[in-house]
């Protein structure tokens, strides 16, 4: 009884220290627009990753030391530019408890990205944790740290082309594994394999 008072008392706390006034990782000040790709036709035999370059924000919208981010694909996506121009791209959300990450202090010698909500840093060339797990605030950093294990994020492949910061992401991810859980539940009569007719 006396640990799950504290548990939920300590996820009570830690809500507390949740950014307000934002949809995860697109925020009402994003200007551009949410991206969403489907593959055309069915396939037969093994499925391929559908990969493609996806244009994630106007190249001129990120300056220098700024970052921004969208959702791209059903995936939010962190997009920022270093001083010497040079563009990266993280997922936008931490690991440990899926908090966005906009606004987190980019170190450019260390290529890495702190999270703002719990301090983790993140490696922006591939992104493993570097260094503490958790580390701030104090008692609650440590205790959400202790409930969730250490765990990397997405770093995508990123570029700048025709005027757009792009990454390369698989745009079927999200349909690919929702598609066995919503098929039964949305599709009882069939119609999508065409059993129904």
């Amino acid at each position: 009884m006396l640990r799950s008072t504290l548990f939920v008392c300590a996820i009570s706390a830690a809500s507390a220290f949740a950014p307000t006034g934002f949809s995860p990782a697109l925020r009402t000040s994003f200007k551009g627009d949410a991206l969403c790709t489907k593959a055309a036709g069915r396939m037969t035999g093994p499925v391929a990753k559908a990969e493609a370059w996806v244009r994630v924000v106007p190249a001129n919208s990120v300056a220098p030391g700024k970052q921004s981010d969208a959702l791209v694909a059903g995936t939010p996506v962190l997009t920022g530019r270093y001083s010497n121009g040079k563009v990266w791209a993280i997922g936008a959300k931490n690991s440990a408890t899926g908090t966005e990450m906009f606004g987190g202090k980019v170190d450019e010698a260390a290529q890495t990205l702190t999270d703002p909500q719990w301090g983790t840093k993140y490696s922006l060339v591939n992104g493993d944790v570097v260094g503490k797990w958790c580390p701030s605030p104090p008692i609650i950093g440590s205790l959400i740290g202790a409930l969730f294990p250490p765990q990397g994020v997405w770093v995508p492949e990123v570029r700048e082309s025709n005027g757009y910061i792009e990454v390369k992401l698989d745009v079927d991810a999200k349909a690919e594994f929702e598609k066995k859980f919503w098929k039964g539940i949305l599709d009882a009569q069939g119609k999508a394999d065409g059993g129904y007719y």
